[in-house]
């Protein structure tokens, strides 16, 4: 969803709403105070050349900290979903509805390297998106390095991990991953304890990455009841 009139940008900023601002350069001191509010939450900025001076992507949900979702794993033993490289909107929104159903403590989603929660996203999510936080962070190896001090097993999702069979997986745990074309970036998987692959017997190379990431939250689910 985009934004275009100030207050209704200043509004959705003070609600942690806003994904992404463009702009076009324009002096306007009403402008300018929005930018500046923007660079202090951590919201990325953009000068591009378009006929409107200012346009806000908009998530249809408020982001919570991620210490509030990584507190929440801790005491229901759970367990945190990372979605790094992910764009597609129906690929995101299937991930939180299929993290909701195994009872995530939450996702984390990287503020640059992502497509945001949009309204293709909270329709592929089928409404829950409204159950489960959803949080924001610069820099997802670091949130990954966060939460070893916590003593959690940090999990990525790729084809050139070992078999899914061989890992009894514990939790607090954080499963990672990765986007259509670009997968888990390496920051991010130098982080993770270990990498797991799926096999299978088909002729397909792999799986669509909202399904991969189910049967990971199935298995650790699985294993921990």
């Amino acid at each position: 969803m985009k934004l275009r009139d100030l207050n209704s940008i200043k509004e959705a900023l003070k609600e942690n709403r806003v994904n992404k601002i463009y702009h076009s350069g324009e002096k306007n001191r009403r402008i300018q105070e929005i930018l500046k509010m923007a660079k202090k939450k951590g919201v990325p900025i953009y000068r591009v050349a378009m006929k409107e001076n200012i346009v806000a992507e908009v998530s249809p949900v408020s982001y919570l900290h991620f210490d509030e979702i990584i507190s929440r794993a801790i005491t229901n033993n759970s367990f945190i979903l990372f979605l790094d490289n992910v764009v597609d909107q129906r690929n995101i929104g299937a991930c939180i509805r299929t993290a909701e159903f195994f009872g995530a403590a939450g996702v984390v989603i990287p503020k640059r390297r992502g497509g945001g929660i949009g309204e293709g996203a909270l329709r592929a999510s089928a409404g829950a998106l409204f159950h489960i936080p959803i949080a924001r962070v610069e820099n997802l190896a670091s949130a990954l390095k966060k939460l070893k001090k916590y003593g959690f097993t940090t999990i990525a999702a790729d084809l050139d991990g070992e078999d899914l069979e061989k890992f009894s997986l514990t939790t607090p745990a954080a499963i990672v991953v990765g986007g259509e074309d670009r997968g888990i970036s390496q920051p991010v998987k130098k982080r993770c304890d270990v990498v797991i692959r799926i096999p299978g017997i088909g002729k397909t190379s792999s799986l669509n990455l909202s399904v991969a990431a189910g049967i990971l939250m199935y298995e650790l689910s699985r294993q921990k009841y």
